[in-house]
């Protein structure tokens, strides 16, 4: 599995945690590869991924 897609699946899982609701926003690109120490362009390709 690729850091994007497992990034990704991270995200989702907090989204059925109930972490984030709808209508709320996730981390900035940015603000998600400073916290998590992984590339501007992993978050980009997970969030795409979420879309």
């Amino acid at each position: 599995m690729k850091l994007y897609e497992k990034f990704a699946n991270d995200v989702e899982r907090l989204i059925r945690q109930g972490v984030y609701r709808h209508g709320d926003r996730v981390p900035s690109v940015r603000q998600a590869s400073q916290q998590h120490r992984i590339s501007i362009t992993t978050v980009l390709h997970a969030y795409l991924l979420l879309e």
